[in-house]
């Protein structure tokens, strides 16, 4: 048996081992996981579907609602608003309309302020990436927009599952043709059940209406792809690299 430095690679180019070639890491966001993402599709669906009132004395008006009006099934989108009171400013629920999910505001004075949202359940799988993007036209409203993402937890003790913020994002109103018309990030399914929440809230004393055109969830998937060249005649070949320090054993 001859053992030779340098004959990893035949003369023809061909890897006499694994783990020679050269790859490029390629990363794609595939699929849909929120189901009518698009309000063109939904209509005037929104306006239709179940409606939470917060409670006003509840310190978290958004786990309030993922609390007291759960969802049983994933896929659907669920409403809640707050109502006039000492904690929090009045408002309607979202709806779809034209071709947008709409949402409105308030501040009633004294950082009393309103909240007008909509949340869904998703199908997710635990560990993986997804994108999350939500597009807005220009819009004259003044506010912010908040996506959110929760997990649900259930305490050991009392066996009462509650939720945990683990990723938001925002967009802030006005919306101008200088403006960015979406958000677009990633973040990593901590449960298979987690939930969108999507809410709006303003500090004006006058009522603010805003928009947005699509939300959409897609997941993160990576491919390498060999790296190939051309030769002096044309031919295209994988690019392949020299291991050092190891030996190639011809029999």
């Amino acid at each position: 048996m001859n053992n030779k430095r340098g004959q990893q690679i035949t003369p023809g180019g061909i890897a006499r081992r694994s783990g020679l070639e050269i790859f490029n890491r390629a990363i794609t966001f595939n699929g849909e996981f929120i189901n009518w993402g698009d309000p063109f599709d939904y209509v005037t669906q929104l306006g239709s579907d179940p409606d939470y009132t917060v409670n006003n004395s509840s310190a978290d008006p958004h786990i309030d609602a993922l609390i007291n009006a759960p969802q049983t099934a994933a896929g659907q989108w669920m409403r809640y608003h707050t109502a006039a009171g000492s904690k929090y400013a009045v408002a309607t629920a979202p709806v779809s309309i034209g071709g947008y999910y709409l949402f409105n505001g308030i501040n009633a004075g004294s950082s009393v302020v309103s909240y007008s949202g909509m949340y869904q359940r998703m199908s997710l799988t635990e560990g993986v990436d997804y994108q999350i993007e939500v597009k807005t036209p220009i819009n004259t409203g003044t506010g912010v927009l908040y996506i959110n993402v929760y997990t649900p937890f259930t305490n050991q003790f009392t066996n009462i599952t509650t939720y945990g913020l683990y990723y938001t994002d925002n967009v802030n109103y006005p919306i101008t043709r200088t403006s960015k018309d979406c958000v677009k990030s990633t973040f990593k399914a901590i449960d298979s059940k987690d939930i969108i929440v999507i809410y709006f809230t303003t500090l004006e004393t006058s009522t603010q209406t805003v928009g947005i055109s699509k939300i959409s969830i897609k997941e993160k998937e990576e491919y390498l792809i060999p790296i190939y060249a051309e030769d002096m005649f044309g031919d295209a070949h994988k690019v392949l690299r020299r291991a050092e320090n190891q030996t190639i054993s011809d029999d």
